[in-house]
């Protein structure tokens, strides 16, 4: 009899988890059909201008509203970012990687990823991320900045030079990108070179 009474309270737990989980599960598809494509766009402009000033729980109560199989790449990169600011890094990254997998082109994704990995000091895999940001957009001038900061903490200063070079061909009015890059020069021992650059920057001060 014991037995039979074990069984049929295990039937019972297992009916009860099953009711749960289809409720939860057709829950999420009756929002998912509820909410227009417009409604979704709306919700995540607002959510975006949130964000943008700052106010980062309003953000997230937004997005949170738009059910996992609508969110874009752009969405989950809002939402990296915000866990990112709250230091909340694993759940940042996990985020950064589902915008990489809805898009081959999700420069921000791997480049955010890298700027955590950067922090932590994790340069091989900083650059890898770095590596990948370039690879879908090579237009990017803060991907070049950041591979060169990686390859300047690893003190390989030739191979930042180079990457510094490139992001300033991007974007020439970026003055980090002068003092990393004097900074190389100096440490690889051509002082003119560095002179130079500090004479380009201090040029550049001036136009601004």
């Amino acid at each position: 009899m014991k037995s039979l009474i074990k069984n049929k309270t295990l039937k019972s737990s297992i009916s009860v988890i099953l009711i749960l989980f289809f409720s939860i599960f057709f829950q999420d598809v009756q929002s998912a059909e509820i909410l227009s494509d417009k409604e979704i766009l709306d919700i995540k402009n607002e959510a975006f201008a949130l964000y943008s000033t700052d106010n980062k729980e309003e953000a997230l109560e937004l997005i949170n509203r738009i059910p996992q199989n609508r969110r874009d790449e752009d969405v989950f990169v809002v939402l990296g970012n915000i866990y990112d600011d709250m230091g909340k890094r694993g759940t940042a990254i996990e985020n950064y990687n589902k915008a990489a997998v809805i898009s081959s082109k999700a420069y921000k994704a791997y480049y955010n990823i890298g700027c955590i990995l950067l922090k932590k000091k994790s340069y091989a895999l900083a650059k890898k991320n770095f590596n990948l940001s370039i690879k879908s957009n090579r237009e990017f001038p803060y991907s070049y900045y950041n591979l060169a900061s990686c390859y300047i903490a690893e003190e390989n200063y030739s191979k930042a030079k180079k990457y510094l070079i490139k992001a300033i061909a991007l974007k020439a009015d970026e003055k980090d990108f002068y003092i990393n890059l004097a900074y190389c020069y100096k440490m690889l021992g051509d002082e003119k070179a560095a002179a130079k650059i500090v004479d380009s920057l201090n040029a550049l001060k001036t136009s601004t």
